[in-house]
């Protein structure tokens, strides 16, 4: 499995978002800018396998083009501050970045733990024991309503985290994706975290609406490179 952090300009993505939930993929947008002058874009975070990749790429060629646009260019910043005459610059098209998936993990919230069981085809933390002493990026993709009581419950267990707002799907449901770095034998604690933190969903939302199926999707990343500084 493949997770994918797609950069396209604002107004390719809602074309985008709409296409690829017609290929039956989920997505989470995230708004940002990007380069010297602040161009809007959005990054699209999407979970899929890797014989879906092809289709997806055709998706984006399909529906992000590159335009030409006129951009203010910031000003010096020291005093006297100089102002600059608008450039005009090419933006669009995408860019790609595809991480492999250790773990991949369906919670649907409340206290059963079988409900945060992991993919079939991906390895739990006993079976990767022999990379123990690795750092994991855990990224949890939490539905809105949920998100302040599993960020509670993560602090008081001691895990720090990073929140990023974020919306899901082509209608744009207000989530939040969780950024969580934790030793390899603390992935099942925070699992079992959120899962218990989360508010039990008895049936699956449908794709076409635009929200998760679960109540939080959550992605495990190898990290072999971690510094706190």
């Amino acid at each position: 499995m493949l997770l994918l952090l797609t950069i396209v300009q604002n107004e390719d993505a809602p074309g985008l978002a709409a296409r690829l939930v017609e290929q039956k993929l989920r997505l989470t947008q995230i708004n940002s800018s990007g380069g010297l002058f602040g161009t809007g874009s959005a990054a699209l975070l999407l979970g899929i396998e890797e014989a879906e990749f092809d289709a997806v790429i055709d998706a984006i060629h399909a529906t992000c083009k590159t335009r030409t646009k006129f951009v203010n260019p910031w000003p010096t910043p020291e005093p006297p501050h100089v102002y600059f005459a608008p450039v005009e610059v090419e933006v669009g098209g995408a860019v790609v970045f595809g991480v492999p998936v250790e773990r991949f993990v369906h919670i649907s919230g409340g206290s059963d733990a079988a409900a945060a069981a992991p993919q079939a085809d991906t390895p739990t933390a006993q079976q990767s024991e022999g990379r123990r002493d690795a750092m994991r990026l855990m990224v949890a993709i939490v539905r809105g309503e949920d998100a302040d009581n599993v960020i509670g419950e993560l602090l008081a267990a001691g895990h720090r985290l990073t929140r990023i707002n974020t919306t899901g799907g082509f209608l744009r449901r207000g989530n939040a994706t969780l950024l969580i770095g934790v030793e390899a034998q603390q992935v099942d604690e925070v699992i079992g975290l959120i899962q218990a933190a989360c508010r039990p969903r008895s049936e699956a939302a449908p794709l076409e609406k635009g929200i998760p199926e679960y109540a939080a999707n959550v992605f495990v990343l190898d990290a072999p490179y971690f510094v706190r500084v």
